[in-house]
């Protein structure tokens, strides 16, 4: 093969110039045999010549201007008398109006009457996912969905309720009870007295910050059914209608979603689609949110929406609600769900820190004699007297007033609450919905749908209501039939996992004895879903053993006649089928001589499945150590009537004086929908 080759290149070599030669010669003979084909022009010299002399003569001959005009006049061409004709369109006048178009070509309106768009919608950011349980006061319902009036003779629990409320809306002077330390009207404290005080500051700091997620319009007149339960406004007045709703406590499992969205940079898109800052304000309308289950193989299902219905079964009917730590003008009211009072349990999670005004994120240190020296606090009226904002609603200075003064609070005025109608130009008006301008904004949405013992994962958009709606002055393909607008969906949620009711945590180890196995101390969580107390209780274990069994222990209470002594089954269902951790022996050559490993427990559960309890990961779990938490507060604090369901640092700082500058006790909700 190779041979052949070196052949066919001696060739190539050889004869290949030889060739491109003859094709050349052969290409120029069929060349010149074409050329000698054709025929040849029969046009003569004297044609040309002749050609060229009659075109001469026709250019230099001479018409007679008569000859011209006749045949114009031949052809229908007259003269017009233009000259006439301007002289006299000079004389006419022209009405604008008389040359209006029948139909505008845009809505008249502020900004040049620029063409609209739709404004561009963002995601929410930050969406953080946290489980819950409790037990929260709600309007019971009957099999059709109807409040169930409450024709029972009132109690006990009823009256603490009342009084409770009745607290919230009464007013008067407003003392420090560090004042009753002092030894009298003037005096300071102790070097002793002030650092109690400074270390009771520090501890409500911690719990304050456990209900925080993440880092660091005056309302309109309620309706009657918005009401206290039956009683209808008369001149700012209450008069009973017949029987309330009957309130219960009904147990609930919820997973708290809370998370921001960029508020300033959606102005800047609604201006830029709207054209008029005047209305470039989105009007929400609620907050989309769809959820994943994780399976049994461990994919996750397809994403759903939650159980809507499920949960305005709750947020609907919710006789008082829990004190609000943000304020109104960074919480749109259609993107935040009202938290429900807890009669049983604590909000933890519900609240963005950064979007927390300092004054509430951190507890200002008392000045000592600054109450006794007759000084009164900054915000403080000038008689001495607190004045509470759930009064001023009826017939009274408004929330939104500032004391004393008469004038429109500038944190109204930023947000916008309460204008009406405004004109805007154009014949458009601004709706009374909540407006702000603030950068940042929170969103939460409560699902009280989770199942125990199923992990989640969540996702939320936000939903406008359309600007352009049944508008003609849009840019062509703009939406101006649909009612809303929806947002894209934010980023998934870590995953969140409901624990069951009965929970065994590992806690540590017990080393074996002379007639027994090596065990686990484990704290059994126990939540009863009838009323909503979660209790805690230390179990021994060991292999062969059952988790938990009927116990007596103390379960707080919210009506103030402090704690109660209940038999409670702790009983888990769960079987130890091994266990390992404690102290373990090390090599002679390390020193101290032995090593205390973290407890692990292999479990059988009541279904057959094996699970894996590591004292590493449960002592550490925030979800058990929020429980064991508040479950002490709720303890501690079960001789006082419950004001709100923050914790009990959190009632004793809203009553003590012990305040951020300009904020009052009482100030920070009144108990009705926001």
């Amino acid at each position: 093969m190779a041979n052949a080759v070196e052949k066919m290149k001696d060739i190539g070599l050889r004869f290949g110039d030889k060739l491109v030669v003859v094709l050349a010669v052969a290409l120029f003979v069929w060349c010149i045999m074409q050329a000698f084909s054709r025929p040849t022009t029969d046009l003569t010299p004297e044609q040309i010549k002749g050609y060229a002399e009659a075109s001469e003569k026709n250019i230099g001959r001479q018409v007679d201007p008569e000859d011209i005009l006749a045949t114009l006049t031949e052809q229908g061409i007259k003269n017009s008398d233009f000259a006439k004709q301007a002289e006299e369109s000079a004389n006419i006048r022209l009405v604008a109006s008389d040359f209006k178009p029948q139909r505008e070509w845009v809505t008249p309106e502020p900004g040049a009457g620029l063409i609209r768009d739709t404004p561009v919608l963002i995601a929410a950011t930050n969406v953080f996912a946290y489980p819950g349980r409790g037990g929260a006061l709600v309007y019971e319902l009957d099999a059709e969905g109807n409040r169930v009036p409450d024709t029972e003779p009132e109690d006990a629990a009823k009256a603490s309720t009342l009084a409770r409320r009745r607290s919230r809306m009464g007013s008067g002077m407003m003392m420090d009870p560090s004042m009753g330390a002092m030894g009298g009207m003037g005096q300071s404290l102790t070097p002793e007295q002030e650092r109690q005080i400074q270390a009771e500051q520090e501890r409500r700091r911690r719990e304050r910050r456990n209900l925080l997620a993440g880092k660091a319009e005056p309302k309109a007149e309620p309706e009657e059914d918005e009401r206290m339960p039956g009683m209808r406004g008369m001149g700012g007045m209450m008069r009973p209608v017949g029987p309330p709703p009957k309130e219960v406590t009904r147990g609930l499992r919820w997973v708290a979603l809370t998370g921001t969205l960029d508020h300033g940079q959606l102005l800047e898109n609604y201006r830029d689609a709207l054209k008029n800052p005047a209305i470039a304000q989105p009007n929400y309308a609620r907050l989309d949110i769809e959820r994943q289950q994780k399976q049994s193989d461990g994919s996750w299902s397809d994403w759903a929406p939650i159980e809507m219905e499920k949960n305005l079964d709750i947020l609907d009917n919710l006789p008082e609600e829990d004190e609000e730590l943000t304020p109104e003008n960074v919480r749109p009211d259609n993107l935040n769900d009202p938290l429900p009072f807890l009669t049983a349990g604590l909000w933890e999670k519900v609240h963005i820190a950064s979007l927390v005004p300092e004054e509430l994120r951190d507890v200002t240190p008392t000045q000592p004699g600054m109450m006794g020296g007759g000084m009164m606090g900054p915000g403080m009226m000038g008689s001495g007297m607190m004045m509470d904002p759930g009064m001023m609603g009826e017939g009274m200075m408004g929330s939104s007033m500032m004391p004393g003064s008469g004038m429109m609070d500038p944190g109204m005025m930023g947000s916008g609450y309460g204008m009406g109608m405004i004109g805007m130009g154009g014949g458009e008006t601004l709706a009374n919905f909540w407006r702000s301008d603030a950068e940042k904004v929170m969103i939460r949405a409560l699902d009280f749908t989770p199942q125990q013992d199923q992990s989640y994962r969540y996702r939320v958009r936000i939903v406008v209501f359309n600007p352009n709606l049944n508008r003609d002055d849009v840019s062509p393909g703009v939406d101006n039939k649909s009612t809303e607008l929806f947002g894209p969906w934010s980023e998934p949620t870590d995953e969140v996992h409901m624990p069951p009711d009965v929970t065994a945590y590992a806690m540590g180890t017990l080393p074996a004895g002379a007639k027994s196995d090596m065990k686990v101390v484990f704290q059994v969580v126990k939540f009863n879903p009838e009323d909503g107390v979660t209790v805690p209780r230390n179990f021994e274990a060991g292999p062969g053993e059952i988790i938990g069994e009927v116990r007596t222990a103390d379960v707080p209470v919210s009506d103030g006649t402090g704690k109660q002594s209940k038999s409670i089954d702790f009983k888990s269902h769960q079987l130890v089928i091994d266990v390992d951790g404690g102290f373990q022996p090390l090599p002679t050559d390390f020193p101290g001589g032995v090593i205390n490993r973290p407890a692990l427990a292999v479990l059988l559960r009541g279904d057959g499945a094996v699970i894996v309890r590591d004292e590493a990961d449960d002592r550490v779990d925030e979800v058990r150590r929020d429980l064991d938490a508040n479950y002490k507060r709720e303890i501690k604090e079960s001789d006082k009537i419950r004001a709100n369901s923050m914790g009990g640092a959190y009632g004793e700082m809203m009553g003590s004086g012990m305040m951020g500058p300009g904020m009052m006790p009482g100030m920070m909700g009144s108990g009705g929908r926001r």
